[in-house]
């Protein structure tokens, strides 16, 4: 829950959260999957018409795992669990989010989940 609305997944709302409100963006919100909900949003990359300008990925993937660390207590623990180890999004393609398939990519999303794991042990 974020937003008012109900999502099934974190994708799932990262994905329709960078479309205006649309038929598209409910596609997006009620796909099958969180491959599928990507799936989606990246179909409609090419219809700027359709995007929220200057869309602020990182802002909204932190404002995502707020609330996802808000909502399931379990995630908290996990964090707790993890101690000082670095956490890394290891996907071949993924160069932001991930570390790519050469480990050379930013791992935008292992560093938020560190900080956000920072801020959960103080």
């Amino acid at each position: 829950m974020i937003w008012g609305e109900v999502f099934p997944t974190v994708e799932h709302a990262y994905q329709a959260s960078k479309l205006k409100p649309s038929i598209e963006r409910e596609r997006i919100k009620n796909a099958s999957s969180p491959f599928d909900a990507w799936r989606q949003g990246q179909k409609y990359k090419k219809y700027p018409e359709l995007k929220v300008e200057n869309f602020d990925k990182e802002k909204v993937m932190e404002e995502l795992f707020r609330a996802k660390i808000a909502q399931h207590p379990d995630i908290v623990e996990i964090l707790k669990e993890s101690g000082d180890r670095e956490l890394r999004k290891n996907y071949d393609s993924d160069y932001f989010w991930g570390t790519g398939k050469d480990v050379s990519g930013e791992n935008r999303m292992g560093k938020l989940w560190m900080k956000l794991r920072a801020e959960i042990l103080g």
